[in-house]
């Protein structure tokens, strides 16, 4: 009998303890099992010890949550208050003797952990469990983004039970405090710590610095240390969190002469005796660099010994960015022979003249690979944006702010398998979200990208608002597909930004993850407003110049002229031009953003600094008024209307002819591949398909306005000797055709062409010192089939590059 009432009594007390922790009773908790929430105002955290990671751990959460609730969740020592809703944090080797939830695995390697809300305990305790000490960073991090954080209220969903590791184990980004930098080289150690903790938050575990090869290099303007002394204050910092230290040291002496190689040799000794903790080094083999490999690899062997006598479990790296077939064959086979053992492995850059594929095909498999994705370049670069609006180029330009969260995800996901991880190329923020999405990528590649928009939107912007953050950002980055007149997205995404703002008005003035959305939407629509405008002031121009022939030539020049001077003075757009002067202000203030030159220091402006071009020309007047000056010099009157015809028909190819004007999205019709969405899938780094090449019509210095063509300042453009082809169908086959073309370009590339690959229409041509059509016929039995296949062959340079071309019914 008495043990039957033992029984009952503790059957008794079971339910009771159930009831009161599943919330049948006035419990300010809930249970897994009714899907609600868990109130954690009063939480505490326990389980870590000053100087660990943990303890680190527990500081991340601490702050955060202070900043976005004002409620300061304390660490205390000793065990948990039975009575006190916790959270705990232990590595796996002291949690021998626990117990996980049934079905959840315990974290297994690196970084890998598990996270669960432990129901026999009367309070709530969220346990965080890391496989080792960095792991519980990473369980902190994501804790932060399960938590709702508003003002007075910390909450967490009552069923979390997760256990989960890293898809890749290398998962980095570069942070090299230099003059390039946008921002990064105005900042001082608190705030790069806090981007280390943001990154954190993510799954970001290694991070590239990139020194000065000499103590007496010079310091920045902006710079509030000399970088060989805030060097080594990163280098501390990043391993004191634990992160990999990588750094960015590429080799420019001559290692061949014996005495510089033994000269960089004791830079390099001294560089690495600076720094407390180095866990790898990246030697481009290019960009900068142009030491064969020949020479290159058996000298870095000495620089590995270098790197060993106070680093000895340190990595060296090295990339072949910009070796030739060649240099690609000694580096491959000086691998397969050698087996070095001073090498950890292989990085693969931009410039690398091969893809990935190969790369790891070729590459024994004793030796690493790691990616080095350029995400924050838009043009001229690994990644650039698939057709481009010419006008994003001449006002964005190179390095603007550039959420690509669907395209960095397909670019992280489908070559992930090819490599261990990445290390992502960065000169400052403006690549935020991308780096975001890479970490979050590489942690798990099946994290749906708008999961982790909502996320990156509720942890840094507002808790409330993750949803439209994240339609706000993929926004953005439909603002760049396609012809930007056509795009009626750019106002939609411009309302999207203009009502968060709305209902975020002190984050507007602070936060700069949201200034630089809503800078980019006010940038996008104003760039429209103003193209709209430039393009009509240039139609009405030309409808005055084709009155030449009954007023005369100089009268409708002087007409046009004053026409096309509207452009100095166009005031459209006035209130969002304003707009993005205030933003860039608040940028400066919060972040140290350098979107200009005079005001706030940027070191050139194509290094982000857009308000640079807030008032530049986005029509052909500056063309335009350079043809007027030289037609009115013409004594030759007919030569004078035939000049002013060949600008107001300058596109026209006549009856039954086709103009291109290659690099131009909407313009370029006959280009191959003519599925250019399905060939980016397959080829986002353009190694051998077509792609658009831009230039500037002002030069990275605004010292020099380029007065041609705008269609002269983007091309299509193959590189690394693949052909660029073109191909016509429905011709006339009974009638001759001519070719008139332009050929311009940054490369200069000498190039032949051929037409059906058999009918040579010009040989060897370098082009011309200046841009200007030229004409060849192209053989009837070319088109004798209706169809008409033109390919340029690249024989000399960097790539093929074609501006313009018409297909003239003769």
């Amino acid at each position: 009998m008495g043990n039957n009432m033992a029984s009952f009594l503790a059957r008794f007390l079971s339910i009771a303890v159930t009831a009161l922790f599943c919330g049948l009773t006035n419990s300010p908790y809930a249970s897994a099992a009714d899907g609600k929430t868990l109130d954690l105002s009063k939480v505490e955290i326990v389980g870590t010890q000053d100087g660990s990671l943990p303890a680190k751990a527990a500081a991340l959460l601490t702050d955060e949550i202070e900043k976005r609730t004002g409620i300061r969740v304390p660490a205390v020592e000793g065990a948990q208050k039975p009575e006190t809703p916790s959270i705990v944090i232990q590595t796996l080797a002291k949690f021998q003797d626990g117990k996980l939830p049934d079905g959840l695995e315990p974290p297994s390697r690196d970084d890998a952990y598990a996270i669960w809300v432990d129901q026999s305990q009367p309070s709530p305790t969220v346990m965080l469990l890391g496989f080792d000490e960095r792991a519980t960073l990473y369980a902190a991090g994501r804790l932060l983004r399960l938590l709702s954080m508003t003002k007075g209220k910390l909450e967490l969903p009552a069923d979390v039970r997760i256990s989960t590791a890293p898809d890749v184990a290398i998962r980095g980004h570069q942070l090299g405090f230099r003059e390039t930098a946008n921002s990064y080289d105005a900042w001082d150690l608190q705030q790069y710590e806090q981007y280390l903790r943001d990154l954190i938050v993510f799954g970001t575990n290694a991070i590239e610095l990139i020194p000065p090869v000499s103590s007496d290099e010079p310091r920045g303007p902006l710079m509030p240390l000399h970088p060989w002394e805030m060097n080594q204050k990163l280098s501390a910092l990043i391993g004191s969190y634990g992160l990999d230290v990588w750094l960015w040291v590429p080799v420019e002496a001559d290692v061949n002469d014996p005495k510089q190689a033994e000269e960089e040799l004791n830079r390099m000794r001294t560089l690495f005796q600076s720094c407390s903790h180095i866990n790898d080094i990246f030697v481009p083999g290019g960009d900068p660099g142009h030491t064969p490999p020949g020479i290159l690899l058996p000298w870095l062997s000495r620089m590995a010994a270098a790197l060993h006598e106070t680093h000895p479990d340190a990595n060296l790296w090295v990339s072949n960015q910009g070796f030739t077939s060649e240099q690609n064959e000694v580096l491959f086979n000086y691998l397969r022979t050698s087996e070095p053992d001073w090498l950890e492995g292989i990085v693969f850059g931009p410039w690398a003249k091969i893809s990935l594929a190969e790369a790891r095909a070729r590459t024994p498999r004793k030796f690493r690979i790691r990616r080095y994705p350029d995400i924050c370049h838009t043009l001229r670069c690994q990644y650039p944006a698939p057709d481009w609006d010419p006008a994003f180029c001449q006002a964005l330009g190179r390095e603007p702010y550039n959420p690509r969260p669907r395209a960095m995800a397909h670019i992280h996901n489908s070559m992930a398998d090819l490599a261990d991880g990445f290390v992502a190329y960065s000169d400052g923020i403006t690549d935020d979200v991308n780096k975001t999405i890479w970490s979050a990528s590489g942690w798990d590649q099946s994290q749906g990208v708008e999961e982790i928009l909502r996320e990156y939107g509720r942890y840094f912007i507002g808790e409330e608002q993750g949803e439209a953050i994240a339609q706000g950002l993929l926004g953005l980055e439909e603002n760049w597909r396609g012809p930007l007149l056509a795009n009626e997205n750019i106002e939609k995404t411009l309302a999207q930004w203009q009502d968060i703002e709305k209902q975020l008005p002190e984050a507007a003035q602070t936060n700069w993850r949201l200034q630089l959305p809503i800078l980019r939407a006010h940038y996008d629509a104003y760039l429209k407003q103003r193209l709209l405008r430039h393009t009509q002031i240039e139609q009405e121009a030309k409808d005055q110049l084709r009155q030449a022939p009954k007023i005369g030539v100089k009268p409708a020049i002087d007409q046009a002229r004053k026409t096309l001077a509207q452009v100095e003075d166009d005031d459209t757009a006035h209130d969002l031009r304003s707009k993005l002067v205030e933003l860039g202000k608040l940028l400066h203030e919060s972040v140290r953003l350098q979107l200009d030159t005079p005001n706030y220091g940027a070191n050139r402006p194509d290094r982000g600094a857009v308000l640079d071009y807030l008032d530049f020309s986005l029509n052909d007047s500056p063309w335009m008024e350079a043809q007027f000056t030289e037609i009115l010099k013409l004594d030759d009157k007919q030569e004078q209307r035939r000049r002013i015809q060949q600008i107001v028909n300058w596109e026209d190819p006549g009856p039954g002819g086709y103009y291109d004007d290659l690099g131009r999205v909407g313009r370029q019709p006959h280009l191959l591949p003519a599925m250019r969405e399905n060939a980016w899938k397959a080829d986002p780094g353009f190694v051998g398909s077509s792609q658009s090449e831009f230039g500037n019509r002002v030069n990275r210095d605004l010292l020099k306005l380029n007065d041609g063509k705008l269609s002269w300042l983007n091309q299509a453009e193959t590189l690394f000797g693949t052909p660029l082809r073109m191909r016509y169908t429905n011709l006339d086959p009974s009638a001759k055709y001519r070719l008139r073309v332009t050929y311009t370009g940054r490369f200069r590339a000498t190039m032949r062409l051929l037409a059906d690959q058999s009918h040579e229409i010009h040989g060897p041509l370098p082009q011309p010192a200046e841009p200007w059509p030229i004409e060849f016929d192209i053989p009837q039995a070319a088109t004798a089939d209706g169809v008409l296949d033109l390919q340029w062959e690249l024989l000399a340079q960097r790539g093929c590059q074609v501006a313009e071309v018409w297909l003239i019914k003769q």
